[in-house]
Parts: structure tokens; sequence; C-alpha cells
């Protein structure tokens, strides 16, 4: 039976989809299809109907809330996008389930079902742990009372209904019979789209990044059925955004509000919902109006509507990059008009005698932010990263402990082990810092998104601490969850250093964050004996297979040793760093030493896969390595100049963030130093300033001129030190026939010529389009022209950050698209030639592969005050 209202099937989707004739389907499709999307709706709309008995104060989620979701969906994909009927099924099925696990209906065996489940077990141990009231009214954590389970059930059905949504098209109930009831009738449409429509329902819960991983291929057509294929991610993003926009009165009706009387943050949702019109799309833009205007005792609940508009501006704008990266048709919508700005959108959603002004910063929804940012979503998948992580912890806490105690700027140190136990490998970070007491052990710790050092409580714990100059490197408060990439089993050993044995704890994850971890007294070994933090984690992965910790290179097979690797994570840490291995404790870096150590040693350092016995770096290098500082002596770093082979080369530099490193440096081997620019500290800003890169590159340059005699390496750093804004001095830049001349033997030899080519695109590569040569013999005896020159073409840029190129960013120049060095020599001819040149383009010979010429298309110059002519590309 359809509901009353605004009918579904007036909408644009379903009338393009099964009633309009179409090209690529029957009209025995349409209804094939359209039949068997209401007999699923029949069923679901059972199904939903127990909802709002489970999860008391909800906003609508009943058959009205779906069919609701035709329209929503309509009113950005009308004209944009193209639904067949197959694609129309799988997308109405999805819709009808995706809300409809928020019910124990949707568990064949009910609340028995549901307590089994690891999530309904923690948030009972969680309500235990956190009530008070529970905690005064013991209970039995595997049988509770009535009153904990009505509690806790809202709870569990909505964290788990996504992932049971997907469950619930091939799902079976049992008739009292015995024989088994579906949602999806047909078994035919059950096998075949039932996977599909439960993995779309699921995903609207997922983060877009996942959409494009879950679903990069179509799904095929149903063979007897249709030759349509089903576009799996456009009808998922079409889900999330249909259901992200249903916020309007029809969602929250007002007499059913006073009925169920809600309370707390569900009466926010609907005193603003029942508010709003149904939303419309102007250009862009989702439009939401309101009749009523909220008043000064509606504030909270206005501000609720302009933070769930500012987050379904997100997910327009995510699910719009998606498509287009994928080539895929766009929606007509991809923001909500005012969001961003209170005062824009109460334009729109109006107030009665008050005026938003947004004065506050606010996260809200945290667990959701420690699934995506704790891990590997934020870091990605390379283990050492969490390495890094918490030798940066080790860090802080050693630098705290300096300032709170007045100890040497050198003293302190951290010890990274890695050892066999049982056939398990543990990585250990330990160090003799300031130490945790339990209140910040269990509290600024597992607080995800809170710094200690920048809280209130590190003032409480340590007085005087952040005014002796304590800056820690960590900022964010989110790195102590990256260890969770490594494996779940985690001991966190801990005391402060100016407290008795008697109060170190350790804190014992056993199961990653899907446990809650065991905090216990420990007065013994390994607790650091002079204060200071342990941790240690059960390595998920074989350090030395790929995946692992010290499996660095997966493309080569490299492994490194654990001193290595801890060396090239901190390269110049202010804290001693050793390696403890089952066999030897090794010295690793001390503070200062990197500007100290050889020029070899430091290029080790940072690349531990480079090979000793290979040293054709280090000595076409040897005495380049140079520190790099201001006028007033400030040290910013410690590097050469060493162009990159080829644009995607892995040999580089690093920025380091307080001694850890951050970001590949190009074209450059050695040491900047750098801030972060993201929390994931994967991206930084060299600290260096124009003045001082400009100085060190005109230093480079004069010592390559001196020491390399490789001459096409000469012309790269060229372009690397132009790019730097220094000087080139007696770089060669210019290869003349067979010989590369420096800017003054150019300039020298282009006065005293009357006939040049030169080729700004680089060497004369072979072409198959128009030589008449084997390529084999190009490459072999191609010989150029002696009035023909080329300058290279190379990227000279050392390092992108976000849409900029550094150094350029940090000078006025702007960025043009020929080279430094082309436009040196285009700059130096217009000098000697002044502005009475013509040009034009023409065919010329640039060499000879066996007296076969070799000709290529150049842009000429001819000098009115000059005999001859000069050729440009």
């Amino acid at each position: 039976m359809i509901a009353s209202g605004l009918d579904f099937r007036q909408t644009w989707l379903w009338r393009q989809a099964f009633q309009t004739p179409r090209l690529d389907s029957t009209p025995e499709e349409q209804e094939y299809f359209r039949t068997h999307y209401l007999s699923i709706r029949d069923r679901s709309a059972q199904l939903v109907s127990r909802i709002a008995a489970d999860m008391p104060g909800l906003t609508v989620h009943d058959i009205t809330h779906l069919d609701a979701l035709w329209d929503t969906a309509s009113s950005v994909a009308e004209g944009a996008v193209n639904v067949n009927p197959a694609e129309a099924f799988v997308l109405g099925a999805s819709i009808l389930l995706h809300d409809a696990a928020m019910s124990l209906a949707a568990y064949p065996g009910g609340l028995s079902d549901l307590t089994k489940t690891l999530a309904w077990k923690d948030a009972v141990v969680r309500l235990a742990l956190a009530s008070e009231e529970s905690r005064k009214e013991r209970f039995d954590v595997t049988n509770p009372p009535k009153a904990v389970v009505e509690k806790v059930l809202p709870d569990v059905l909505r964290q788990l209904h996504a992932e049971r949504a997907e469950k619930l098209a091939e799902q079976a109930w049992n008739n009292p019979d015995g024989s088994a009831a579906h949602l999806v009738e047909d078994s035919d449409l059950r096998t075949f789209y039932g996977p599909t429509i439960g993995k779309i329902a699921h995903s609207h819960w997922w983060s877009v990044q996942r959409l494009e991983q879950e679903f990069s291929q179509d799904l095929g057509a149903l063979s007897n059925r249709t030759h349509n294929r089903v576009d799996r991610l456009m009808l998922a993003c079409l889900l999330r955004v249909a259901d992200a926009l249903h916020l309007d009165g029809r969602r929250a009706p007002r007499f059913l509000r006073a009925i169920t009387n809600p309370s707390g943050i569900s009466a926010r949702h609907w005193a603003f919902q029942e508010r709003l019109a149904k939303p419309h799309v102007e250009l862009d833009a989702v439009v939401f109006t309101t009749g009523q205007p909220f008043g000064r005792e509606d504030a909270e609940a206005w501000w609720l509507a302009y933070d769930t508009l500012n987050a379904v501006d997100r997910e327009l704008h995510d699910v719009d990059l998606l498509l287009q990266s994928r080539g895929r048709k766009i929606l007509k919508a991809r923001r909500v008009k005012g969001a961003g700005s209170p005062e824009i959108l109460a334009r729109s959603i109006q107030t009665r005698d008050w005026r938003p002004v947004d004065t506050r910063l606010q996260v809200s929804d945290v667990p959701r932010i420690v699934e995506h940012l704790g891990g590997s979503k934020l870091y990605g998948d390379n283990p050492t990263v969490a390495l890094r992580e918490l030798i940066q912890n080790a860090a802080d806490a050693v630098q705290a402990r300096r300032k709170f105690e007045s100890r040497s700027d050198d003293w302190g140190t951290i010890t990274v082990g890695l050892i066999s136990e049982a056939n398990e490998s543990w990585l250990i970070v330990e160090d003799n810092g300031i130490g945790m007491s339990e209140h910040v052990l269990t509290g600024p710790l597992l607080d995800f998104g809170t710094s200690f050092w920048l809280s209130s409580l590190a003032t409480e714990e340590f007085p005087g601490l952040l005014a002796a100059g304590m800056h820690a490197i960590g900022r964010f408060g989110i790195g102590f969850f990256s260890v969770f990439m490594l494996g779940s089993v985690v001991r966190v050993y801990s005391r402060r250093c100016d407290k008795g044995r008697e109060t170190g704890r350790l804190l014992e994850f056993r199961d990653g964050t899907s446990a809650r971890p065991i905090l216990s007294p420990t007065s013994e070994l390994p607790l650091p004996i002079d204060g200071g933090t342990r941790v240690e984690v059960q390595l998920k992965k074989n350090p030395h297979k790929s995946g692992g910790l010290l499996h660095v290179d997966s493309y080569f097979k490299k492994t490194v040793s654990l001193d290595a690797l801890v060396g090239a994570v901190a390269p110049n840490l202010d804290v001693a760093v050793l390696a403890n291995t089952d066999k030897e404790l090794l010295p690793v870096a001390k503070p200062g030493d990197w500007l100290k150590i050889s020029d070899v040693d430091l290029l080790y350092r940072l690349d531990p896969t480079l090979k000793r016995e290979k040293t054709d770096i280090a000595n076409a290098s040897r005495a380049l390595m140079q520190p790099i500082t201001d006028s007033d002596g400030r040290v910013y770093g410690r590097a050469f100049i060493l162009p990159a082979p080829y644009p995607f080369s892995n040999e580089c530099g690093w920025v380091t963030i307080s001694g850890l490193r951050a970001a590949p440096l190009r074209n450059v081997r050695g040491v900047f130093l750098g801030e972060a620019t993201t929390a994931s500290r994967d991206s930084a800003n060299p600290l260096i300033t124009a003045e001082a890169i400009a100085s060190w590159a005109t230093k480079q340059a004069e010592m390559i001129g001196a020491l390399v005699k490789d001459e096409e390496r000469q012309a790269r750093s060229a372009e690397v030190v132009l790019e730097c804004g220094g000087e080139i001095k007696d770089l060669k830049i210019v290869q003349w026939a067979s010989d590369w001349l420096s800017a003054s033997e150019f300039e020298k030899k282009f006065l005293c010529s009357t006939k040049l080519a030169i080729s700004f695109d680089g060497e004369f590569d072979y072409d198959e389009d128009h030589d008449e040569v084997h390529p084999r013999e190009f490459r072999d005896d191609f010989d150029i022209s002696d009035d023909v020159a080329f300058v290279l073409r190379h990227n000279g840029s050392i390092l992108t950050v976000g849409n900029t190129s550094w150094p350029r960013s940090i000078s006025e120049r702007q960025r043009t698209q020929n080279s430094n060095v082309s436009e040196y020599v285009r700059a130096m001819i217009m000098r000697l030639w002044g502005d009475n040149v013509d040009e034009s383009n023409e065919d010329c010979v640039v060499g000879t592969v066996n007296g076969t010429d070799i000709s290529r298309q150049l842009l000429v110059f001819r000098s009115a005050d000059k005999e001859g002519w000069v050729q440009l590309s």
C-alpha cells in the first residue's frame, strides 16, 4: 500500500527509470524491476515501522522518510544523470535498507543476537565504568538489568545499523512454519543484486574515499533480464546525498513531536527540522529555507541546523570531487547555500530577535574523528610513521624533564628496541623523560585531539613548565593512536620523574581501540628505573617481511637494520637515541651531531638503503655538503644540490620537524629544518629564509663548478640554483655542438657567431614519425650540428607545499612554463641583440645520423643589426 502525500512515483528519478519509454530498456524490463521494488518496499515498511519503538526520540525513519529520498535524490540528479531500471531498483532497495537495521527486528534472533556482538559488550562495560549511577549499582555486565538494556540499545543499534544493513537483502527470517522469509523474494534478484544492494546501503556511513575503493567497478547486467549495468559508485553517491538532504518538516512532524516528547539532542533535531521547508536547487546550490523563524529560545536548535548543513555541504563537496576525479557525470548541486557562514545562512534559515555569530570553535563526533584520523587513514600505511610518532612523544617528554628540572640541553636518552619474545616481535620505545601520572595516562593520552602540553592539566601537573620554555613537537593530540597501525597489543609503562616507584602504572591495550584498556599498578621492571615512559607494541607483521617495519622498499625488497631505520626517522633529533636489539645496544644519534658527522655518514643516515660500498654519490659530492645559515649564524639545514636523475626519483633529502623527517626534498641531498603544515606531518614548510637559501645556492654554484666534472650535472644544478634565487657563477648551462658552456662562454661565442639554433626542450630525441633512421642508430650515432645548441629541460623545484612550489613561493618570482635556465638564456640573447629581432617557425637541420639529416621545427630569430640568424625552439 502506497503512503499518501507526495507520491514517490511522481519523482523525476522514478518516472525516467520506470515510466518514460527508454532506448536502453523495454517496457517489460521496466515493469519487472518496478514490480519487484514495490514488493520489497511493502516488506521493508513493516521492518522500519519498528524503529520508533526501539529508538524513541529519533526523527522519522519510517517508510515516509524512505519514500522522500526519491524526491531529494531527484532534486540533485534531474537532468544530470541517467538511471536505468536496474539501477533504480538497486538504488531504491538500498534506500529501503540503509536505516532498516535500527531496530531489533533486523536481527532474526532479536536482542539475543545483538547482545552477542562486541559492540554491545563494549557499550555495557563503558556504561558500567563511566556512569556514576551504574558504578553505585553494580550489575553483571553479561546479564545487565532492563534499565541498562534500554539505555544501551539505541546506541548499539545506531552504531551497527549500517554494517547490519549490508546483510538484510540476503538475510532470511523464519516463519512460524519453519519456512524462510526474505525482503527480496525473487531468488535471482536476491542472489545477483543482493550483495550490491547491501553494500550500497552500508556505504552511507563510509568515508567518500572508501566509496572509490569499494565501488571501482560497475556491476554487469543480470542475464536474461537486462542489458544494463549498474553504476555502483553513482548510486552510492546518490544515496548518501539524498539521505543527507532530507532534513525538512517531513522528517519531524509537529504533532508527532508533541506525543513523543523527545529530549536532549533529539529535541533540538526535531526543533530545527520541523521548521525547514523542502529544499530546492538554485544553480549549483541546495537552498534550505524556513517558514517559522528561530527565536532566542531555539538558538541551540539553529546552531545544530547550521552544523548539520555544514556537514551536508562537505558531503556534497566530497561527492562532487569524487565524481569529477572518476570522470563521472556530476550532480546538479555541489554545495549548500550559506554553509560556512552563519550570517549568510540566517538569510534563509531565519532568526527572530537575535543574530547568529559563530564565536566558538567546536569539534563534534569525536569517536568518528578517532576512527578516521587516528591511524592509517591519516598517516597512510607506512609503519615507520608510527615509529616516528612514538619517538616524537618520547622527545617531548625528555624536553619537558629538561625544563622541569633545569637540566642541560643535551640531557636525556631515548632507546628504541626490537626484541623477539615467544616467536613474536615487539617494538619498544623508552625514554627517561618527565613521565605520566595516572591522571595523564588515562586522560590526555587517550583524549583524541587534545594535546596535553597545551592543556590546563599540564600547568596543574607541572607548574612553570610552559613558562620555562617547553615547546612540544606534538601539537594535535593524535600521534599516540598511530601505534595501532603497528599492532593491537600495546603496553604503556610510566611514572612521573618526581614521584616514587609505587606510583608507576601500566596501561594495556589487548585488542587495539575495540576494547577498553586495562590500568594496573606496577613498580617492577620494565618500568623505567629513573622515571619516564616505555611503550611496547606487539608487531602484527614480521618486521623483516613485506609491509614490516624494517622492510622499507617493497619494490627492491630492501630491509635495513633497526639502528639505520631509527637514524633515518630521527636524523637530527635534539635527544640522544640508542637502538637495542636482541644482540647489542648501538648509538644512533646525539644532539647536534648531524652538523658534525661526515658528509658520507649523514647521507647514509638519511637514506639507509644506500650501500656503503657504493660511494659514487659520496665521492662525486665530497665537500659539497654545507650548513645553511643566515647572516646572524642561525642554522636552517645542511645539504648540497644533487639534481634528481628523473622526474619521479626517490633519491632525496628531507625536511625535518624538530629532528624528525617529514617531507622529501627533490634535487637536494641533506636536511632542511621545517615546520608542520598538516596533522599527519607529511607536509612541511622549510624555515629557511629567501636570503639564506639564495646565499647557500650561490655558494653551491661556486663549489659545483669547481669540484664536479660532470658538465651535464652542472647544467641541471644551475636550474636548481636559479630556482633558489642564487647566482649560477661559472656553471655550464648550454651545450653548443659537443661543448658545454658557462654563461660567459656562451655570451662570448654567441657574439662571434653568425648562425645559431637553440633548443629549450633539451636534447633532441628520436622522432619515429619523421626520422628515417633506426632508433638505435639515432641513439648511438646522432651528431649535433656545429651551429646548434640546447638547454636541458629540468624541474628545479625542491619541494611542493600544497599547490605551491618551494622555494619560489618565498620569493617574488612568478612561475613560468619555461625552465629557469631557459629564461636566463633568453634574457641573455635579448640583452645582447636588443629589440631588433625578427622571428618565424622554420624546419632546420639539427644534426645527422650516418649522413642522414635530422630536422626539427625551430623558432628562428634574425637580428636586423647582425648578419646571420639565430634559431630557438
